[in-house]
């Protein structure tokens, strides 16, 4: 069977290996795991899938979290980001105006910052309806047709403008959008204090976001015993299935990433049964003097 290659990390002193974000490892209780460049097998007891979820603050492509997150995010993690969002919900006191209007037309709310996303980069402005007019073809009263969705709304009163330029002005309440939308980025670095935690992400968001919250989920494989060598962080790991079903020695997998750490491995279980025969012959024949 083929062993699986990932990337992890782990701290010295801990039995906890976390794997990289995106990827996700079989693991068979017992098999054996190498951990980067350490010649020291560690055997896999348990594996599980944490839920992260974090609050926080952003200045230009650093996010700040509280909290001390070394070894259990790793760059490459990619992350969900969602932020506050806003709608419009109501709108009301349309000032007096001398431009004409139609039952029915549309005209649109400027200014703001809009939430822009892959599928639509410009975002979506709110967009309003003429309901009732007056004699002299001024607007009464307007309905929301398509309630926008930024990420700073514009002030009240708010400038709305009709597909000629014309402009009048109301005033829009928003609310927090009922649908939230989610940013993908990857992480560059994971650097934590011991307080707070500050990760890099590949892309800036946009400027108008200053707080938000970001989830992931990602696997954590519990070892034997805690690893005692230097912390790792991101290195390439392998974990291997096959051994021998009596004295479980490691069987060379093909293409193992360090087929001599495998063989001295195996040499060691072997030395050490030998070692215990060597005991029990001891033992019987001393018995039968």
């Amino acid at each position: 069977m083929k062993p699986e290659i990932f990337e992890a990390s782990i701290e010295k002193g801990s039995n906890k290996l976390y794997v990289i974000s995106n990827r996700q490892v079989g693991v068979k209780n017992g098999a054996f795991i190498k951990l980067g460049i350490n010649d020291i097998f560690y055997r896999a007891e348990n594996t599980e899938t944490l839920n992260f979820r974090r609050k926080f603050t952003v200045e230009d492509k650093i996010l700040t979290i509280k909290g001390n997150y070394n070894y259990k995010l790793i760059s490459s993690d990619s992350i969900s980001i969602n932020f506050d969002e806003y709608e419009a919900v109501a709108v009301s006191d349309i000032e007096p105006h001398s431009e004409k209007y139609s039952v029915g037309q549309k005209i649109y709310a400027q200014g703001g910052a809009t939430s822009s996303s892959a599928t639509n980069v410009t975002g979506e402005y709110t967009e309003l309806e003429v309901e009732k007019i007056n004699s002299e073809e001024q607007i009464l009263s307007l309905l929301i047709s398509k309630p926008g969705k930024y990420i700073s709304p514009p002030k009240s009163p708010v400038e709305i403008m009709n597909e000629e330029g014309k402009i009048i002005k109301a005033t829009i309440e928003f609310d927090y959008s009922a649908d939230s939308s989610l940013i993908q980025r990857d992480l560059t670095f994971v650097e934590g204090d011991g307080n707070e935690t500050k990760l890099g992400i590949a892309y800036a968001l946009p400027k108008e976001i200053k707080e938000g919250e970001f989830t992931l989920s990602k696997q954590v494989i519990y070892l034997d015993k805690p690893y005692a060598s230097e912390s790792l962080d991101g290195e390439t790991c392998q974990i291997t299935f096959d051994y021998s079903p009596v004295n479980g020695i490691p069987l060379l997998p093909p293409n193992s990433i360090d087929p001599q750490s495998t063989y001295n491995e195996a040499v060691k279980i072997i030395d050490q049964k030998f070692l215990e025969f060597e005991k029990r012959i001891k033992n019987l024949e001393n018995r039968n003097y």
